[in-house]
């Protein structure tokens, strides 16, 4: 049920006792008002301190001190505004319930005896950090910026990229308490219309007191609540990326607070690109993509076919005899992948939480105290520790941190499915996944689009590094993108 708004009265005193009312003044010290006079009338200046760029208060403030009192006669507000309140950011609200969301956003309110309306001054500032390159997606080449946790310096940089009047960004709010800023991006004539309403829809929808975790409160409800492990949205920290992915048609969705940009739809393809392979010329651009999709395969694969393997030696021609366990180790050999398996996470785990000076130590550890010893006393046998050290590495080519996590899952459920049912629960098991991939979708879009439903001119490029001069017919994505073409065919 929507809050019902409580009108600015003409009256000065009413207005400052609902709003210190609904603060509670003496708990709230940061919360402050003004009181002064501008051409013999009272006006108050109501702001939040620490969220206010002082010297431009001033400044405006010293600008009202010097209005007459002719100058208040008739139509007050509007000649502040037009002589006096210099700043260009400025806006009319006419209720207490706006003005109160306007200013614990930061802007400040002046209200004026006589008058039921209050001027919204935006002179806000805070603290934040500089741009800086992600950790989780670094290029050996290219800009060096990254996204920081407000919301107006990252647009900034997607502006600085994407100079198109048809570039849009649709300011909304979430969270009942939090009003927290969201920002819908998209290129009008590009992205899909409908899939925009949806998304704006959805956000516009929440309904909870707060969004904790930002740009993660957002998508679970942008993605509803599922047990499907695939990751439907994908995540970035760099400008250029969200930039690129906007050419193809995508929605960008920003989060105040969160230094992390939403990119959606998001299929499988889309969670294996990377800038490093477009930073290469074509050949080694491709080189690497293929790489990539191999060493996806191995991380998913190669652990729970070695263990069928090495339940079933007999499978194997004589000529293959050296891939089979020579020492299966004192535990069962499915329980050393399964060990092995939640040891790396652990390591993983921790590294996450030990400072960067500790990193070092805690590698040794992982590595020798737990890999050598445990080989050397014959917990496990070297092959197991060969081939998750094989899939491990593999997981971290993933450039989809969320994509990686779940292929490490499918990856503990093949082993599982092994252990009990052998080569036919590896079958099954991959039968699974490949259908858990194939009846899935993106906001409409099916998981394995382009190779499920086949669309090559789409699908080699993803699998093949392609030249901007080549992408002629089509953007990446088969909603009804109004502006199909990226480039012009040569006549």
């Amino acid at each position: 049920m929507a809050e019902k708004k409580t009108k600015i009265s003409k009256k000065l005193s009413e207005n400052l006792l609902i709003i210190k009312d609904r603060v509670d003044g003496p708990k709230t010290f940061d919360f402050i008002n003004r009181d002064f006079k501008i051409g013999h009338k009272d006006v108050s200046l109501i702001f939040i301190d620490g969220l206010t760029n002082g010297d431009l208060i001033n400044r405006i403030m010293e600008y009202l001190m010097e209005t007459q009192p002719e100058d208040l006669s008739v139509d007050a507000i509007k000649k502040l505004l037009e002589s006096r309140v210099t700043i260009h950011e400025v806006a009319l609200v006419d209720n207490i319930n706006d003005l109160m969301n306007e200013v614990l956003a930061g802007p400040q309110a002046l209200l004026i005896e006589g008058e039921d309306k209050a001027i919204i001054i935006d002179a806000r500032t805070w603290m934040s950090r500089g741009p800086q390159e992600p950790e989780l997606e670094k290029v050996t080449r290219g800009p060096e910026d990254g996204f920081i946790e407000t919301m107006l310096f990252n647009l900034q940089m997607i502006r600085r990229r994407i100079r198109d009047p048809k570039l849009r960004a649709e300011a909304l709010r979430a969270g009942k308490r939090s009003q927290n800023d969201i920002a819908v991006i998209y290129i009008e004539d590009i992205a899909d219309p409908e899939l925009v309403e949806e998304v704006k829809t959805k956000i516009e929808e929440i309904d909870v007191d707060g969004l904790p975790l930002a740009d993660r409160t957002v998508q679970d409800f942008l993605t509803g609540d599922t047990i499907n492990p695939l990751p439907k949205i994908r995540y970035s920290n760099r400008p250029d990326i969200v930039s690129a992915h906007l050419f193809e048609g995508k929605i960008c969705v920003l989060v105040d607070n969160s230094p992390t940009a939403l990119l959606l739809p998001a299929t499988f393809f889309d969670h294996t690109q990377t800038l490093e392979d477009y930073r290469q010329s074509t050949i080694t651009g491709t080189y690497l993509s293929l790489l990539r999709f191999f060493a996806i395969f191995l991380s998913l694969i190669l652990p729970p076919l070695w263990l069928t393997l090495a339940y079933g030696p007999e499978w194997l021609p004589k000529s293959l005899d050296f891939i089979g366990a020579e020492e299966l180790g004192k535990v069962p050999i499915g329980i050393q992948f399964i060990l092995a398996t939640l040891g790396i996470d652990l390591v993983r785990m921790a590294s996450i939480q030990t400072p960067s000076s500790l990193a070092t130590s805690l590698g040794l550890i992982g590595a020798l105290m737990l890999g050598e010893f445990a080989v050397k006393v014959g917990v496990f046998s070297p092959e197991t520790i060969l081939y998750m050290a094989i899939g491990g590495i593999s997981n971290f080519v993933i450039p989809g941190y969320e994509l990686a996590l779940t292929i490490k899952l499918l990856r503990l459920f093949l082993i599982i499915s092994v252990i009990y049912f052998r080569l036919p629960g590896l079958i099954i098991g991959l039968m699974l996944i490949f259908l858990l991939f194939a009846f899935s979708n993106s906001f409409g879009i099916p998981y394995l689009w382009p190779l499920v439903p086949f669309n090559w001119q789409a699908l080699k490029t993803y699998i093949f590094r392609q030249s901007i001069l080549t992408l002629r017919k089509r953007r990446p994505n088969i909603r009804h993108v109004k502006d199909k073409t990226r480039k012009e065919s040569n006549k």
